[in-house]
């Protein structure tokens, strides 16, 4: 039989059931703890993790009559068409195949998002977007020729679950005063639980491992309104990716974005407290589900100084993120110059006001980085490179956050004294 032994958060000691009180009780240091708290950072160290349900329903005979497989020599991708299909190229590396074999295996997608974005639309947005970008290299600015353009569905799973957690905290209040010859610290020290429920549907993982994360997330979201049922009929004109990333292998990623999610809606609620770190926390699900379906992608490359860079396109919103590199130098320059013109304007003033001095110029500097990053921040974001996603709070059903505990409890008391030396008090 398994048992616990509950410890003091303050100073580790054993806890013991006080009648009288109905509380626990630490015989050491004599704090006193509401048993469903110090139950829920138990809990919060014990959480059984978040679960999900599989799909195992394979492709049906029709299905398989009905489209072709095969999987590229040179980069090992393995894909599907529609049966008629005698010829293609790999959308990854651009290898001529011929298409001999029957699919067989692999999970049948549920769902299907059809492409909105015509071929004439990708190639025009591809071609606007080397208009403006200053740190764009000056390779790209040179030809921007398409090396190969491709229609593929991209396999998907969409996660859904209910994910509980509890996250123990411990938090200070901090407050100084002076007097004529002392200053005074009071720091009062709380332990903090907090337990809620957040819903999710829908979060995305590619199931393709020659997509990388940060693009296949850089295009989201999806609509997945406009879904339809799979049928083969779907893949006519395009190409669909054979998942070789299982929902197993895929469901680590859909995990940390909700624990991330929950965990960052959860602090939000800590507030009032000078400082807040994280003790402990646990999660647990609920009604986890997993749905296969294939996601609309234009896959664009294309190569500089023998090179090739990949650019991608939601073949649904027309959302564009590519994979090409920054101009280091060419930052620093726009960096340089942010922080020249405000140095110079800001001198400037200051000698028509007559307010030249050492304290302010350093003010006038300060804003001269600030003015500089910010330079540099908002052109980086024009290159739209691809990055990860952290979170999946834009797939929180609505509502959010639901709280089922919130406990703030007081600990104890610290006061630090500190002497106000004379030659201070003078200054």
């Amino acid at each position: 039989m398994n048992t616990i032994a509950y410890k003091c958060p303050n100073c580790a000691s054993s806890l013991s059931f006080d009648g009288s009180s109905g509380k626990l009780l630490c015989n050491a240091c004599g704090s006193r703890f509401e048993t469903a708290a110090i139950e829920a950072m138990y809990a919060a160290q014990t959480g059984t993790g978040i679960d999900f349900d599989t799909p195992d329903e394979g492709y049906a005979a029709s299905d398989v009559a009905q489209m072709k497989a095969y999987r590229c020599k040179s980069c090992g991708a393995e894909l599907i068409t529609e049966g008629t299909t005698t010829a293609t190229e790999c959308p990854y590396c651009g290898s001529p195949t011929i298409l001999p074999d029957r699919i067989e295996g692999g999970i049948r997608p549920e769902l299907v998002v059809p492409f909105v974005i015509s071929k004439e639309q990708a190639q025009k947005m591809f071609e606007d977007y080397f208009q403006g970008k200053k740190l764009l290299p000056n390779i790209f600015k040179k030809d921007n020729q398409i090396a190969e353009m491709r229609k593929l569905y991209v396999p998907y799973w969409l996660f859904d679950c209910d994910a509980d957690a509890t996250i123990v905290y411990t938090a200070e209040k901090r407050r100084t005063e002076r007097t004529d010859d002392w200053e005074i610290e009071t720091i009062e020290h709380y332990i903090v639980h907090r337990s809620g429920t957040m819903s999710f549907e829908n979060i995305p993982v590619d199931g393709s491992v020659k997509l990388d994360n940060r693009i296949s997330e850089s295009l989201e979201p999806y609509d997945l309104s406009k879904a339809v049922s799979f049928s083969p009929s779907v893949l006519s004109g395009s190409l669909a990716d054979h998942a070789d990333v299982d929902a197993a292998g895929c469901e680590k990623r859909a995990v940390e974005r909700v624990e991330k999610s929950i965990t960052n809606a959860i602090r939000s609620t800590v507030t009032g407290y000078t400082n807040v770190s994280e003790r402990s926390k646990g999660f647990s699900s609920k009604g986890g589900k997993v749905t296969p379906v294939l996601l609309p992608v234009w896959l664009i490359t294309t190569v500089k100084d023998g090179k090739t860079y990949t650019f991608a396109i939601n073949g649904q919103t027309g959302k564009l993120t590519c994979d090409v590199p920054t101009d280091k130098g060419k930052a620093f320059l726009w960096g340089a110059g942010a922080f020249a013109g405000v140095m110079g304007i800001g001198a400037l003033i200051l000698h028509l006001l007559k307010k030249m001095g050492s304290g302010t110029m350093l003010l006038v500097g300060l804003l001269g980085l600030i003015a500089a990053f910010g330079v540099i921040a908002t052109l980086i974001g024009q290159l739209k490179q691809a990055s990860s996603q952290t979170s999946a709070s834009g797939y929180s059903r609505e509502g959010g956050l639901q709280l089922s505990l919130k406990q703030d409890l007081f600990l104890y008391t610290k006061t630090n004294r500190k002497k106000i030396e004379k030659q201070e008090q003078a200054s």
